[in-house]
């Protein structure tokens, strides 16, 4: 087939999405597909073309503004058209690519939420079917994370939720400020709703994320299937140690942006409430806690490096590090911590660490619960219960081993790309076999 998957975002630089993304655009290629990534960005205007680890890749450029809200107008409703009229134009000059002398079947397959009605006009102009994968929040919620005032979950945005949620974020002055732009944020989730109704298939990446798409995509059209991970070259990278710590040294790791949502200001709850544990009595005063290591950036480093030297945690914050020291990481840490305060959809992080065989400490957030079920994984919903099982792990190297040796497992059993992509081809098939 020929498939041209526009997405929101790509490697080298972004996160689990972009990586998914390319891991879906890699497995098709090398199933024999015709695949190219289309990917707007703003900035530099005109078309870069490139192979980005392996997927030939259009990068789009486009004008925007830095206006709060209006910036969001330039990157959606302006943008739609022109991006749809691009992919149509790509569509048209890769029609060389044939089957017994005949035009391949032609597929769009959206990534994200900027690039799906795009995908949408285009498929319908060209006559050809269009996926779109759900990744997180984005059908339901403006800021695409399900959380009130980046901190809280939250289900549903109406006009009283958005009025305090913008005071929340942005703060009483500005959010007060902001207030006339809500019929245009509720307008603009409708909008992205209407578009991704008229999806041929839509690809939930867990139940959690099927479960909220109902009452907004009719059910036959939702499919789950998860993301995937390449197994097989993640056990490649890591059988070099990786660089960023010393030779066989224990350490705790955290990989993710430093935001409320990822939970990295739990963190410091956490220590806090082990330091407390300890003194109760309820963690053994001998308990020896391995340093800190945390591979991402965002704004609550400042806070992190202080609080956390403050609570005599030994911490030692990376710059950044590419996708391949971070799978190093994650396959030599002593336990990868994962606490949670939003509804993941289902992180990338925890299939690569389960890939990696990485001892999981998690909190069940979301689709977390789905790939992490106490066996191939410990799971603790709440921060005290957290440290109270990082202390209990810390003195168990045992246990450690069998999370992760289960997580490896489940891996190649569940995620690998051999597995999923032939899900993936199977509902390709199925949407030129059987035309909704």
């Amino acid at each position: 087939m020929r498939i041209i998957l526009p997405s929101d975002v790509f490697p080298p630089r972004c996160g689990g999405a972009g990586w998914s993304a390319h891991a879906l655009a890699a497995a098709l290629l090398e199933r024999g597909h015709a695949v190219t990534a289309l990917v707007p960005r703003s900035g530099a205007l005109g078309l870069l073309r490139e192979e980005v680890l392996g997927v030939p890749t259009i990068r789009w450029g486009y004008r925007t503004t830095r206006f709060p809200f209006v910036q969001n107008y330039f990157r959606h409703e302006r943008m739609w058209p022109r991006l749809a009229a691009l992919l149509v134009e790509q569509a048209r000059s890769t029609n060389e690519h044939t089957i017994s002398g005949r035009p391949a079947p032609l597929l769009i397959h959206a990534q994200h939420v900027q690039v799906t009605p795009p995908a949408i006009l285009a498929g319908r102009q060209l006559g050809a079917p269009v996926v779109v994968t759900v990744r997180d929040h984005w059908p339901w919620d403006y800021f695409a994370t399900g959380l009130h005032g980046d901190r809280l979950p939250y289900p549903h945005q109406t006009w009283a939720a958005l009025a305090t949620d913008l005071v929340a974020r942005l703060g009483p002055l500005r959010g007060a400020l902001a207030l006339p732009a809500i019929p245009y944020m509720l307008a603009h989730v409708r909008r992205r709703q209407r578009f991704l109704r008229q999806a041929d298939a839509v690809i939930a990446v867990s139940d959690y994320i099927a479960r909220r798409l109902m009452g907004i995509v009719v059910p036959e059209r939702v499919h789950v299937i998860p993301n995937m991970i390449n197994t097989a070259l993640i056990v490649a990278t890591t059988a070099t140690p990786p660089a960023s710590v010393a030779p066989g040294a224990a350490y705790l790791l955290f990989v993710g942006k430093l935001e409320r949502n990822k939970g990295a200001h739990l963190l410091v709850e956490i220590f806090r409430e082990l330091h407390a544990q300890r003194a109760e009595g309820q963690v053994q005063s001998a308990l020896v806690v391995p340093e800190l290591v945390i591979a991402g950036d965002g704004a609550l480093r400042p806070a992190l490096e202080h609080d956390l030297a403050a609570l005599g945690v030994r911490a030692r914050f990376l710059d950044w590090i590419d996708h391949d020291e971070a799978l190093r990481l994650m396959a030599h840490c002593t336990l990868l911590l994962f606490p949670s305060a939003w509804a993941e959809p289902l992180s990338r992080i925890l299939l690569e660490g389960m890939a990696c065989g990485a001892p999981i400490l998690a909190m069940p957030t979301g689709g977390t619960s789905s790939i992490i079920d106490g066996v191939t994984g410990a799971l603790e919903p709440t921060v005290a219960g957290f440290a109270r099982r990082l202390a209990v792990l810390l003195e168990r190297p045992e246990q450690r081993r069998a999370l992760g040796d289960a997580a490896r497992h489940a891996a190649g059993q569940r995620f690998a790309t051999a597995v999923v992509v032939r899900q993936v081809e199977a509902l390709y098939e199925a949407l030129y076999s059987n035309p909704i």
